[in-house]
C-alpha cells in the first residue's frame, strides 16, 4: 500500500484544502490530536519562526504565522512518520530512513530563513518528504527493492536510481514527485523533489526561484546525509557542500553555524517523534582543521583497477604486477560481477577479458558505457590477437585501449601509464569544468539579487511597487488569453499615522514588518503581496473571483486584528482596511483595477475600519435607460 495520511490528519488535510478554511473547525480538529498539537507547537517555537515569546497553546494567530499550507503540509508529513515505521521490505531501515528525513527537513527549514525561495514551515516538510519514493518502493516492491538496496549496499548509492529504472521503469524521485502530487503540494515542491539530487540535470536557471528550491533542498540533503557519514569522510563532504551553499549566497564561515542549528534541531524532532538519532561532531569543530582552497585540483596520483578475467591465473598475475605499481586493484571473474564491482568500486581503469562465461566482456563494456560512470571510465580488452574480428568489435562498443595474451609486463605498465593521462586530462577537466560552473553561477546569482534589490521593498522584504505592477500585467495578459478571473485587494492599515505619533516612526517601521510577515502566512500559494506605498499593500490573486477573493480579504482581516503586535515590550492593536476588486467590464486596464480597489478600500474605511468592501461593478444600462 502506498504512503497515505489517516485519521485526524486527513480531516485536517481536507479542511486545509479550502479557499475558506475554518479556522475553529480547523483547531477543533487538531486538539483532538494531542502529539499533532504538540508537534505544531515545536515548528512554531523552532529557530526559524523566531517568535518573540513561545506560543504555549494552538490559537489562531500560531496558525496564521506557519501558514495554512505550512501546517496541511506538516500534519501531512507527521501523520506518514507515525504510520510507517516498519515494514517488509528487507534491508530498508526504517528508522534511519526517516531520520534521514528528519535532518533534511531541519537543515531545509533553517536555509529558508536565508535564501527565502519558500515559506520556512513548509521548507521542513517539503525536506521531510523529499525522500518519501523510497518508503513508497519498500511498500510496493519489498523484495525487489530489498534485493536492488543489498546489491547497492546503500538505500542513498549515487547509483541506486539507475537500479530502480532498470527494475521498475522509474526511479525514487518520480515516485516522490507523483506522491506530491497526489497530495496536493505546489508544482514548485514536486519539480524541486523530482530535480534535487542532479541539481545541473533540473535545466532551472540557478538564480531562478525554482533553481533556488531545487539547490536549497541539495544543500539541505548533503548537511543531512554529513550526519551519518565516517567522520574522516565528513571534511570533504562539508566542503562539497559549501561550494553549493556559496552558489546560494551563504558564506562559508556561516554555514557551520547553520549545521550545528540544523544538529540542535534534528535531535529535538527526533525526540519528538520517537526516531533515533545519534551524537555528531558539530560543524563548527570540523572545520576548525586547515582547509584546501576550492580552486585546488583533486589528487590525480591515485588510481583504481578493476582486473576482469574468468582464468584465475591471469588474474593474479596482473593483480601483481598492477600491485607492484602502486595501483588499488579489484578482481572479479566475469562481466558480470565486473559490472556490479565496477558500480560499488568506480574504477578509474577497468582491463577485461573478452571470453568469459556468465557474460562476456562485450556486455560489459556495453553496459559500462550506457551508464554515467562508465562513460568515464579507461577500459583496456585482452585478447588472444591483435587482427581478429573480436578486438574490431570491443573498441567500436567503447573500448579505449587492448593488450595482447600473453600480457609482457613492460606493455601492460606503458598501456596503463596511457590510460593514467587519459584520466589525469578528465579529472582536470572536470574540476575545471566545476570551477566555471560555480564561477558562471556566481555571476548568475549577483545578477539576479542586482535585480531582485530593484524589485524589492527593502523595509518588509516584500516586493515593491515596480514588482507589483510587472507582476500584475503578466496575470492580466495571461487572464486575457484564458479568459480565467483576476483579483486584487488593496490593504491599508488603520490609524497608522497615530502609530507614528504616539511611538515613532521606527514603532511605525516594525508594525509595517511584522505586517508582512502576517500577510505571507495569510495568503495561498499562488497569491502575491506587495508594498504599494506607504502603509499602503497589494494583492494579486490570480484564478479567483469576487467571491474567492472576498474569503481571502475576510481571512486577512482576521489574521491581521488577530496578530499580537508589539514593538519594545509594547503591544500594539493594528487592524487593516480592504478594498477588493475583479477584473471586469468595468476595469477595462490594470489601472482601472486598481483604482477600484482603492475605492473599495475607502469605503472599508468609511463603513467602521477593520473590514473590506468589494467594487461593485455599474450595471449596464439599456439605451431607453441612456
Amino acid at each position: 500500500m502506498l504512503p497515505s495520511p489517516q485519521g485526524a490528519a486527513l480531516k485536517v488535510i481536507e479542511l486545509c484544502g479550502r479557499d475558506d478554511v475554518p479556522l475553529p473547525e480547523l483547531l477543533r480538529v487538531l486538539q483532538t490530536d494531542p502529539a499533532m498539537t504538540g508537534k505544531l507547537l515545536k515548528l512554531a517555537n523552532s529557530a526559524a519562526f523566531a517568535r518573540p515569546r513561545p506560543a504555549a497553546s494552538l490559537t489562531p494567530d500560531v496558525l496564521m504565522s506557519l501558514g495554512i499550507q505550512a501546517v496541511r503540509q506538516v500534519v501531512l508529513a507527521f501523520s506518514l512518520v507515525s504510520a510507517y515505521r516498519e515494514g517488509a521490505c528487507p534491508g530498508f531501515d526504517y528508522g534511519l530512513f526517516w531520520s534521514r528525513s528528519l535532518a533534511r527537513g531541519a537543515a531545509a527549514q533553517l536555509l529558508g530563513g536565508i535564501v527565502r525561495c519558500a515559506p520556512a514551515g513548509e521548507l521542513f516538510t517539503l525536506g521531510l518528504l523529499a525522500g518519501v519514493g523510497r518508503l513508497a518502493l519498500a511498500a510496493l516492491h519489498p523484495a525487489a527493492y530489498g534485493e536492488i538496496i543489498a546489491r547497492a549496499g546503500d538505500p542513498c548509492a549515487p547509483r541506486i536510481r539507475e537500479m530502480e529504472t532498470a527494475a521498475f521503469g522509474f526511479d525514487h524521485a518520480d515516485v516522490s514527485a507523483a506522491l506530491l502530487r497526489d497530495w496536493g503540494l505546489p508544482r514548485l515542491f514536486c519539480d524541486a523533489v523530482m530535480h534535487y539530487e542532479a541539481p545541473e540535470e533540473s535545466g532551472f536557471d540557478p538564480a531562478s526561484r525554482p533553481g533556488r528550491l531545487v539547490l536549497t533542498l541539495n544543500l539541505a540533503a548533503r548537511l543531512a546525509a554529513l550526519c551519518f557519514m565516517p567522520e574522516t569522510e565528513r571534511r570533504a563532504g562539508f566542503d562539497a557542500a559549501s561550494a553549493v551553499g556559496e552558489t546560494l549566497g551563504i558564506g562559508r564561515e556561516n554555514l557551520p553555524t547553520l549545521a550545528d542549528e540544523m544538529l540542535r534541531e534534528w535531535a529535538q524532532w527526533s525526540h519528538e517523534l520517537d526516531v533515533p538519532a545519534h551524537e555528531v561532531k558539530t560543524f563548527s569543530s570540523l572545520v576548525e582543521a586547515p582547509q584546501a582552497t576550492a580552486t585546488q585540483a583533486p589528487p590525480a596520483d591515485r588510481f583504481s583497477i578493476l582486473v576482469v578475467d574468468d582464468d584465475a591465473t591471469v588474474r593474479y598475475v596482473l593483480e601483481k604486477l598492477l600491485r607492484e605499481a602502486g595501483h588499488e586493484v579489484t578482481l572479479a571473474a566475469d562481466g558480470r560481477a565486473g559490472l556490479v564491482e565496477a558500480l560499488r568500486i568506480q574504477p578509474d581503469i577497468v582491463i577485461t577479458d573478452l571470453m568469459m562465461p556468465h557474460q562476456d566482456g562485450f556486455a560489459l563494456i556495453k553496459n559500462l558505457r550506457e551508464t554515467e560512470l562508465g562513460r568515464l571510465v579507461y577500459i583496456i580488452v585482452v585478447t588472444i590477437a591483435e587482427g581478429n574480428g573480436s578486438l574490431v568489435r570491443a573498441l567500436d562498443l567503447g573500448a579505449d585501449d587492448y593488450l595482447v595474451k600473453p600480457v609482457d609486463p613492460t606493455v601492460l605498465a606503458a598501456r596503463v601509464r596511457a590510460g593514467q593521462r587519459i584520466v589525469r586530462e578528465q579529472r582536470l577537466l572536470r574540476h575545471e569544468q566545476g570551477v566555471l560552473r560555480r564561477q558562471l553561477m556566481e555571476v548568475s546569482i549577483a545578477r539576479q539579487r542586482a535585480e531582485d534589490a530593484a524589485l524589492t521593498d527593502p523595509l518588509t522584504g516584500l516586493p515593491n511597487r515596480r514588482y507589483l505592477f510587472q507582476r500584475l500585467a503578466q496575470e492580466w495578459a495571461e487572464a486575457e488569453r484564458s479568459g480565467r478571473p483576476l483579483s486584487v485587494l488593496m490593504i491599508d492599515v488603520d490609524h497608522f499615522k497615530a502609530i507614528n505619533d504616539a511611538h515613532g516612526h521606527e514603532a511605525g517601521d516594525e508594525v509595517l514588518r511584522q505586517l508582512a510577515l502576517t500577510l505571507r502566512a495569510a495568503l495561498r500559494t499562488p497569491d502575491i503581496v506587495g508594498r504599494f506605498g506607504g502603509e499602503e499593500f497589494l494583492v494579486i490573486a490570480p484564478d479567483t473571483h469576487t467571491s474567492g477573493a472576498a474569503r481571502l480579504a475576510e481571512r486577512i482581516c482576521s489574521a491581521v486584528s488577530s496578530q499580537a503586535f508589539a514593538v519594545n515590550g509594547i503591544a500594539l492593536p493594528v487592524t487593516a482596511s480592504l478594498g477588493v476588486a475583479t477584473r471586469g467590464p468595468a476595469t477595462p486596464h490594470l489601472n482601472e483595477l486598481i483604482s477600484a480597489a482603492d475605492q473599495a478600500m475607502y469605503a472599508a474605511k468609511d463603513a467602521g475600519r477593520n473590514c473590506y468592501q468589494s467594487y461593485a461593478q455599474p450595471e449596464k444600462r439599456s439605451q431607453d435607460e441612456a
